[in-house]
Formats: C-alpha cells, sequence, structure tokens
C-alpha cells in the first residue's frame, strides 16, 4: 500500500493518531507532513515506517511534488483551501478530514458534487470524531419514533489543547461561525440565552453548557430523524479527577422517543482519561482504516460519508473500550 498521508501529523492530535495507526498498522507506511521538518523528522523516526514530509495547506497539491505516490490523504488540520482534498481526488484515493467547520462544509460539498466518482470523502469533524453519534444510536435502537437527541460533553479544563485547534476556535468565532440545533423539527439559531443550558456532569454536576455545533448535530438529525436535537459544551473539573482520578473528557447522551407506543428515555454516557486529543486519534484511525479496508471488510468505494456511514457502532464503542474509554449504555 502507498503511504498515508497525514497532514498536521505533528500536532497535539495529529500525533496521537499517527502513533495509534502506526500500532495497529505496523505495514501501512505512513508520510507526516508539517510546516516543521525537525518535528516531522523526530516523529517519523519515532514511530518507525514512515517518513517526514514538508507541507503547505496554502499551496497546490500541499506544496508536494506531484508524483508523490499517496494511499490516502488525512487532514489533522483546518484545509482552508481545500487543497488536501483536490490532492486526493486527483489522485483517486481516499480524503478524511477532521478539521472544519460545520458552517463550513459547503465547499467540501461543492468539491465532491463536481467529482463525485474521484475519490471516498470522509468528514470527520465530529466531536472527538464522533462517539456521541454512536452512543446515540445504540441507546435509539429499540425505539420507534425518536424525538430528541441532547448531548452534554464536558472537557477537564487541564485537558491539553494545541495551538492549532485553538486557532481554528478563534478562526471560527471570528468568522460568525454561530451555534445552530434542530427544535420542533425546523433548524434554528441560537443565541443569547438559548445559547446556554444547564447540563450534568457524569458524577451529577449541574453547571453551565454553551450551545456548540460540530457535525454531530447533522449527524444525529439524520441518524434519529429527531425533531429536536441539540450539543452543548462545558469546561470545568471533570468527574475523574474530582473523585481523585485522572484528567478525563466526557459524554452524557439522552435519548426521548417511544418505544412498544410508550414514551421511553435512554441515556449513554462515556467517559475517557487518556486525553481528549487521544480519543479523537482514535476515533479519526477507526474511521481511517474502515475507509482503506484495513479492518477485515472492503475498501469504502467513491462517496461522501460521515462516519457512521461506514463504522459498526456497536465494533466503534467496543474498540474504545478497549483503549480504556468506560462506556455506559442503558441496556433496558
Amino acid at each position: 500500500m502507498n503511504p498515508v498521508l497525514f497532514v498536521g501529523g505533528t500536532g497535539v492530535v495529529g500525533r496521537q493518531a499517527v502513533k495509534l495507526f502506526r500500532e495497529r498498522h505496523p505495514e501501512v507506511p505512513i508520510l507526516i507532513g508539517g510546516r516543521d521538518l525537525v518535528k516531522s523528522e523526530d516523529l517519523a523516526s519515532k514511530v518507525g515506517n514512515a517518513s517526514p514530509v514538508e507541507v503547505d495547506t496554502s499551496k497546490a497539491l500541499l506544496g508536494i511534488e506531484k508524483d508523490t505516490s499517496l494511499g490516502a490523504v488525512v487532514m489533522m488540520t483546518p484545509d482552508e483551501g481545500l487543497n488536501g482534498m483536490s490532492l486526493a481526488q486527483d489522485k483517486g484515493i481516499p480524503y478524511l478530514s477532521i478539521g472544519n467547520w460545520l458552517v463550513e462544509v459547503g465547499a467540501e460539498m461543492a468539491h465532491f458534487i463536481r467529482h463525485p466518482q474521484a475519490a471516498p470523502v470522509v468528514l470527520a469533524s465530529h466531536w472527538h470524531g464522533g462517539p456521541a453519534v454512536f452512543l446515540a444510536q445504540i441507546a435509539a435502537r429499540k425505539m420507534e419514533t425518536v424525538h430528541t437527541v441532547l448531548v452534554s460533553a464536558i472537557v477537564d479544563d487541564k485537558d491539553e489543547t494545541g495551538p492549532v485547534a485553538i486557532e481554528d476556535m478563534e478562526r471560527g468565532a471570528a468568522g460568525g461561525a454561530g451555534v445552530w440545533a434542530f427544535r420542533d423539527g425546523r433548524r434554528v439559531w441560537l443565541a443569547g440565552n438559548e445559547a446556554s443550558r444547564i447540563i450534568e456532569t457524569l458524577d451529577g454536576r449541574r453547571l453551565k453548557g454553551d450551545a456548540f455545533s460540530p457535525y454531530d448535530v447533522v449527524s444525529l438529525h439524520a441518524a434519529t430523524g429527531a425533531r429536536d436535537v441539540r450539543f452543548d459544551l462545558a469546561s470545568t473539573v471533570s468527574s475523574s479527577r474530582a473523585r481523585g482520578g485522572e484528567i478525563a473528557t466526557e459524554l452524557v447522551v439522552q435519548v426521548e422517543g417511544t418505544s412498544q407506543g410508550k414514551p421511553c428515555l435512554q441515556r449513554a454516557t462515556l467517559e475517557f482519561d487518556r486525553g481528549q486529543a487521544m480519543l479523537t486519534g482514535l476515533s479519526t484511525i477507526l474511521t481511517l482504516s474502515t475507509a482503506l479496508g484495513l479492518e477485515g471488510h472492503l475498501p469504502v468505494p467513491p462517496g461522501l460519508y460521515f462516519p457512521e456511514m461506514i463504522l459498526d457502532a456497536e465494533w466503534y464503542l467496543c474498540e474504545l473500550v478497549r483503549a480504556g474509554a468506560n462506556v455506559d449504555l442503558d441496556r433496558s
């Protein structure tokens, strides 16, 4: 197989993804793309079967040689000019991105629509790569109708966030990347008091969460058909650290609907104490490996995908548990 190019592979999330991919697929060569070739060289020497390459996301072909052999392009950093996507489409290889805002997705859609048979395009800019969507799918599996999906995400205020991630958040805020949700079956923009609600941590503390609109919002609406979908985020002392444990990230997903004609409420939670960067990196690698056909199935054909369209929810969550996640699913 040709090398998989990780653009932004030396960032906080990128280096976790590179290491996890190497552990999972030691035979597949890797290209570690970054602006700082010294950092790329250092990581390449540590993981093995990897080479550094200098990339520039503002340039055509990301600034790399046109005849460079590639097996996939993985954008661990925002693909602001979509040069990474264009490179993948030109070469007919899988493309996966985790760094763009939901309100920006029209650009990717336009590129895909013009070349729908060029390559598989996986848009995975979900919170931590998508666990909330998979938790909701499991929680809703016995419901005939889903009315409401509420996601509460809690990040420990001591968890590491890379400079690129901070820059991207600032870019989104400066560009007017407002927050929206689904309410009463309609898309609504949230502002003022509506843009916050009281959420609950895993250990029962109540705090103010701010509405956030990662790709999860549209994935959850499409996957469940719920009339009300909302995602809220808060940063505080995680439940794990509050009880004397490690820094952790946590998710609480509540799904309301009907089962056998009666009202039904299901709750699914996730706690991961190895850092939000590793959780995002792991989700990225599970999605990438599946797209490439490295998990016992055929590679996905050209098309436009979200992670939940190519991954089995039970398998994905089991892989998170194997990596140390604590997943609690109401299986009543």
